[in-house]
């Protein structure tokens, strides 16, 4: 008895192949609609309201109207990028920004098309590396205002480390990557905070790099920015100049601090790992619903960070952690 109730019941694998034979059944129903299949729906039911049946000309005819009214071309898309599916963008230029670091330039589909990625979130790269399928998260350091073309800012690894960054950097001009975004759950939106403040470590500086331009560029934001800069070495420091020139053009709103771990002698910065009492002088003490500290950069470096904040009395939800 137990042996023919388990074959009567539906299991979960059985469930998945009838929804699948559903979709394709109204897949299939949903091929044959036209424009004369419309017509002769409404010979047959001629108290259809005229309004759904011009609705369903609309629908089947624009993409029609809009290939011819374009010579044949494809319609490109506003936003170039897709949550769900990746697409392939070429690498237009390679700019070299230090011996182990560049910035990669993607061409977008045409020259008035928008990225999509809202500030703050990522993008995945997809590519085949020794016949293995590679994904990895990145930030651009370009924004939505920026028409037809994204940024990258990567640091390339050696081996055994850094797999996608020597893929990007091996790639000529010319070649094309898969994409797909956005993804991440931060949620920017002007003067969500008064105070915005940062710790980033190398590479960790690109979410940090969307948000501060995000939030210097509106002026409707008077959020304050302070951020916290980690490198290993003086050369290490990405983007330094541009860095030191926001620095200068907002010396109220936007505080920058770089740590290293390997300074030259005459270095006036912080020295070593940050370290609470940098985080004490430099990001201040909680103030509840005023301010928010943002990390990104290594697994160790933000697990300490996260430490210190909490020894200072920043709760987890005063932190995010891209």
């Amino acid at each position: 008895k137990r042996r023919k109730k388990k074959k009567k019941g539906t299991t979960g694998e059985e469930a998945r192949r009838e929804e699948g034979r559903k979709a394709r059944r109204v897949a299939a129903r949903m091929e044959k609609v036209s424009v004369r299949s419309v017509v002769e729906y409404v010979k047959a039911n001629p108290s259809v309201a005229v309004g759904i049946v011009v609705t369903a000309v609309i629908i089947v005819m624009t993409p029609v109207v809009l290939q011819f009214a374009l010579g044949g071309k494809r319609v490109a898309r506003a936003v170039a990028l897709d949550a769900i599916e990746f697409r392939r963008f070429k690498l237009s230029d390679k700019i070299e920004v230090s011996h182990n670091t560049r910035i990669f330039r993607f061409a977008l589909e045409h020259p008035e098309q928008r990225l999509g990625l809202p500030v703050g979130r990522h993008l995945s790269i997809k590519a085949v590396v020794g016949g293995k399928d590679v994904r990895r998260p990145y930030t651009p350091i370009s924004s939505d205002d920026d028409l037809g073309y994204f940024d990258l800012l990567i640091k390339v690894y050696p081996e055994p480390h850094g797999t996608m960054s020597r893929h990007l950097d091996s790639l000529a001009v010319g070649s094309a990557i898969d994409v797909r975004g956005p993804s991440g759950t931060f949620q920017y939106e002007p003067n969500m905070r008064k105070t915005l403040c940062m710790i980033a470590g190398g590479t960790g500086l690109t979410p940090m790099w969307q948000v501060f331009n995000a939030v210097l560029k509106d002026p409707s934001d008077s959020t304050e920015i302070r951020l916290i800069f980690a490198n290993v070495t003086e050369e290490d420091i990405l983007l330094r100049e541009r860095l030191d020139e926001i620095h200068r053009a907002n010396p109220s709103r936007f505080s920058l601090f770089y740590v290293l771990n390997e300074p030259p002698s005459d270095w006036s910065g912080g020295v070593g790992f940050v370290s609470e009492d940098m985080i004490r002088e430099h990001i201040g003490t909680p103030a509840p619903d005023e301010k928010m500290v943002l990390l990104c950069g290594p697994p160790l470096m933000t697990a300490a960070m996260r430490k210190h904040l909490n020894t200072i009395g920043y709760s987890d939800a005063e932190i995010f952690k891209f």
